[in-house]
């Protein structure tokens, strides 16, 4: 039983490495999957912003249009004063000449609104388009970083995989099931060790008598009663 505990420890050991390669790669997959869902909501967001942007300068468009009529329409009038000679429509002519510098002031003074509208939302697009970039930049990175690793990763598995085929032949089916059992239900450690009456898994302390069989090297498996992990005592394993 020491030596199929050593195996198993062995086994653990390799399961780990071979978990590191698994969630590093699993990791930059990851990271490529969030942020090209990020690219795509900064894309959305500045194409917004555009609409947003288009509008307002539409708007803006349509004030200018407006502020040239007024110009006009004031020109005319001062022209017409230089003419008149008769009060009523030297009175019409002020009227109207007053009405039309008044909604030049009004629509002059709705514009210079607009302009800080239309700038604020140009300086958010820019920082939207800054954050896309730097996202992109990021995305080639992780890209080339798996291009870059790939190989790697396929012969660490490959080597670890072999190595692992090569140690469970020596393990009975049966404790290889149980070790792959608990292996699942608790994050990947199945076997560990006991110090000082310890279990190294859940750091809980173990019956006195199972240390004791622990000690004196049980033929039997000995789970710890709390995280049902398979113990062995260190110093036994060792030297076995």
């Amino acid at each position: 039983m020491k030596n199929q505990l050593l195996l198993l420890e062995k086994v653990q050991a390799i399961d780990i490495q071979i978990g590191i390669i698994e969630e590093e790669e699993k990791q930059y997959n990851t990271d490529i999957a969030r942020l090209l869902e990020e690219i795509k909501e900064h894309e959305t967001k500045i194409a917004t912003l555009k609409v947003e942007l288009d509008e307002l300068e539409k708007l803006m468009q349509t004030l200018d249009d407006e502020i040239f009529s007024c110009t006009e329409r004031i020109k005319k009038n001062e022209d017409r004063l230089k003419n008149i000679k008769n009060d009523k429509e030297f009175n019409a002519a002020t009227k109207e000449l007053n009405t039309a510098k008044k909604e030049k002031q009004t629509k002059e003074g709705e514009r210079s609104k607009l302009i800080e509208k239309v700038d604020e939302k140009k300086g958010l697009i820019k920082e939207a388009d800054d954050r896309l970039q730097n996202k992109k930049t990021e995305l080639e990175g992780k890209n080339t970083a798996i291009i870059t690793n790939k190989e790697e990763w396929g012969k660490g598995l490959k080597e670890k995989t072999e190595e692992k085929a090569a140690i469970i032949k020596d393990i009975p089916p049966s404790l290889l099931k149980r070790y792959e059992t608990i292996k699942q239900k608790r994050q990947g450690i199945a076997i560990v060790s006991v110090e000082d009456g310890t279990c190294q898994g859940c750091y809980m302390n173990i019956p006195p008598q199972a240390y004791i069989q622990l000690q004196k090297g049980s033929s039997d498996l000995i789970f710890c009663p709390h995280c049902h992990r398979i113990l062995y005592w260190h110093s036994k394993v060792s030297n076995s």
